[in-house]
């Protein structure tokens, strides 16, 4: 009776967690979901900033592509490297593979440059660094209930600004995982500041009739590169927050799988533990009729 109650127990205690793990799995899948849904609807926003942009570019100077951090090649010197995680966990190995391949990729830029700095974005991201005293430039939390919002993307691009304008760093890499549907990608390092005039458009046949640009083209140039700087940064944070999410899901999934067989090899070992237990208790007091029995027969 000892292991029957167990058995019990240990199956009580299962099936109170499955419904966490359950809800757990469906949240993953909702912001999985959001997370795609920006990323797309970043991507078409861009395709339109890219037509303005090719209207723009010949009408403007030199000059003026410079301040708006545009060069022919970027090769920055003192960089920073943005490495975007977690907040929490409870998502497979989506934050291991993220820092020890970040730590790989900035090792590697240390070999190029002459001084690297290290941002984070996500607590995962900042425990890793933090433990291995690497100092940071910045740590920027993420919500943990929600996709990050542009709200966020925005103050988190303000600060980058920030420390490029005052010359202490001279370039931004954003370290992330790449979407995959169905596994973590390795980390890239994805170039997020200056603007290589190459990824910018130019060279296609102007439209016919040529569109007309009321606002002065140097002012328009300018608010339109920020929007796009902003709307790049948000869509590599999309990526990477959908790339979480689903790593969530699927170690959910996973989980509630398990929990599923765990679930019925312990009713099934219930059952033949209860059995047992019957066939015991029907066995004892099967010898025990048999003693009563023999009893009476030496009383005659």
């Amino acid at each position: 009776m000892e292991d029957l109650e167990r058995i019990k127990d240990r199956l009580d205690n299962i099936r109170s967690v499955e419904p966490i793990v359950t809800s757990l799995r469906t949240i993953a899948m909702g912001g999985w979901q959001v997370a795609l849904r920006r990323m797309r609807a970043s991507s078409a926003y861009l395709s339109n900033l890219s037509e303005v942009l090719s209207v723009l570019i010949p009408q403007v100077s030199p000059d003026d592509l410079a301040s708006a951090n545009v060069v022919l090649r970027a090769m920055p010197q003192r960089p920073v490297m943005l490495v975007i995680a977690s907040e929490r966990g409870l998502c497979g190995s989506y934050n291991d593979v993220v820092t020890e391949g970040a730590a790989r990729l900035i090792s590697e830029q240390q070999v190029r440059s002459e001084r690297v700095h290290v941002a984070t974005v996500g607590a995962r991201a900042t425990t890793y660094f933090q433990a291995r005293d690497w100092p940071l430039l910045l740590s920027h939390p993420l919500p943990i209930t929600r996709v990050p919002s542009l709200s966020l993307v925005r103050r988190l691009a303000t600060q980058l600004l920030e420390h490029l304008a005052s010359g202490e760093i001279d370039g931004v890499y954003v370290i992330y995982s790449p979407y995959r549907t169905t596994t973590t990608a390795e980390p890239v390092a994805r170039l997020w500041l200056p603007i290589e005039a190459a990824s910018l458009p130019g060279g296609e046949s102007p439209p016919w009739p040529p569109p007309i640009v009321e606002t002065e083209p140097r002012l328009l140039f300018r608010r339109v590169i920020e929007d796009r700087m902003l709307v790049n940064l948000f869509q590599v944070v999309m990526e990477a927050s959908a790339s979480e999410q689903s790593a969530r899901y699927r170690a959910m999934d996973n989980s509630s799988s398990n929990l599923q067989e765990l679930i019925e090899e312990l009713t099934q070992s219930y059952h033949t533990a209860r059995q047992h237990a019957i066939t015991m208790e029907m066995l004892d007091l099967m010898a025990g009729s048999g003693e009563l029995r023999r009893g009476r027969d030496r009383e005659r």
